[in-house]
């Protein structure tokens, strides 16, 4: 799982190195292609991160997906601080987090159900 996590977080650090760079570069369209991206990566953090480990077992992937949920809703409040122009916009929370909260709890509730 921490291996998982860690290259998840690697990744969204250098999508966010490469959108500061193409910011200041205005390469607009790279800059928001690699935005896409790290929308997506944050709303589905934990979803990533258990793919990305691979666990057999739906007990190991649940826990993934708990974990992977507390470091994703801290960065989807700064997703959504960045949507809101650099400050707190209710309607860009209310999307991002609200997203990013059904996503893992769907995941969460597939996992938890009995088969």
């Amino acid at each position: 799982m921490r291996r998982a996590l860690g290259v998840n977080l690697a990744a969204f650090g250098l999508l966010f190195v490469f959108h500061i760079i193409f910011a200041s570069w205005n390469w607009d369209v790279a800059f928001s292609i690699v935005a896409l991206f790290i929308s997506l990566q944050v709303i589905l953090f934990g979803p990533l991160t258990v793919v990305l480990e691979g666990a057999p077992v739906r007990s190991q992937r649940r826990r993934t997906n708990r974990l992977s949920f507390l470091v994703a809703m801290p960065l989807s409040f700064g997703l959504a601080w960045a949507y809101g122009g650099m400050a707190w916009s209710l309607p860009a929370v209310a999307v991002i987090v609200g997203a990013t909260l059904v996503l893992h709890g769907t995941l969460e509730r597939r996992l938890s159900a009995r088969r």
